[in-house]
């Protein structure tokens, strides 16, 4: 981001009093929660440092997409009217997709710090930048540990939305790459009950495997292993994988109590 900065300067033909940068993420939300505090505390510092933007005002414009893919695109015009030189955002694959055709179209860089959909790419949105890895990379290590304890059967449980989708279709991709195996998808709704999982997971009894792969967003209540406790599908008859969703809960949620 600095790099971006910087370069918006030397091309300029006037040093510019300030420079703004546009911010779209849900405010509330497990990793928005933490980003926030540490985007202003990293504002400040540019700020207070003459020496990184050589007395340039570094401005962060805030606005919540609210993990709404409609709602994040209005916010998205919304920076982008106030001539900021980058985008930092969304965390959600879904509303990534929507802002990145957004930033694409406009020439704006986009830098997202969370959005991991696979289909994100920069072949497809050259003005996308992803500073955590894609998805395939965690389901590529997924498929290789199935297939190093040579199980047959899995069943994959994922939120259904872009994230969701494409995570579990990379995962497919990677297992059909070692091995033809039988692949259960369970998805859930977006903002799933306590009651959908657990209609869920008495269905994933009655296919067979005992295999599970967890892909779905941070959840502070980790509502499938509770309900999997309740079903008594916590036993050693049975495997659980998570992706790193289980990383944010334990980064995020469980570092405050």
């Amino acid at each position: 981001m600095i790099w971006v900065v910087s370069r918006t300067c030397l091309v300029g033909c006037k040093k510019p009093v300030s420079i703004n940068v546009g911010v779209v993420f849900t405010f509330d939300s497990v990793i928005g929660r933490a980003a926030k505090p540490a985007m202003e505390a990293a504002n400040s510092d540019i700020n207070e440092s003459p020496a990184i933007l050589n007395e340039i005002d570094f401005n962060l414009i805030m606005k919540d997409a609210n993990c709404n893919a409609f709602l994040g695109s209005i916010e998205a015009y919304q920076v982008i009217e106030q001539e900021v030189v980058a985008i930092i955002g969304p965390q959600s694959s879904s509303v990534a997709h929507m802002v990145s055709s957004i930033a694409n179209s406009l020439q704006v860089p986009l830098v997202s710090y969370a959005a991991t959909d696979p289909s994100l790419s920069a072949r497809q949105f050259p003005f996308f930048v992803r500073t955590v890895q894609s998805d395939s990379n965690q389901m590529n290590v997924m498929a290789s540990l199935v297939d190093f304890y040579g199980w047959k059967e899995v069943i994959a449980i994922y939120v259904d939305d872009d994230y969701g989708r494409n995570g579990i279709a990379a995962l497919n991709d990677e297992l059909d790459k070692r091995m033809a195996k039988s692949f259960y998808r369970l998805p859930l709704p977006l903002h799933f009950m306590q009651s959908d999982v657990v209609a869920l997971l008495k269905e994933s009894k009655l296919l067979g495997p005992r295999v599970y792969i967890v892909h779905v967003n941070p959840d502070p209540q980790l509502r499938i292993f509770a309900a999997a406790e309740m079903l008594q599908m916590m036993t050693s008859d049975y495997v659980w994988f998570a992706t790193d969703w289980l990383f944010y809960y334990h980064r995020f949620i469980r570092s405050d109590e």
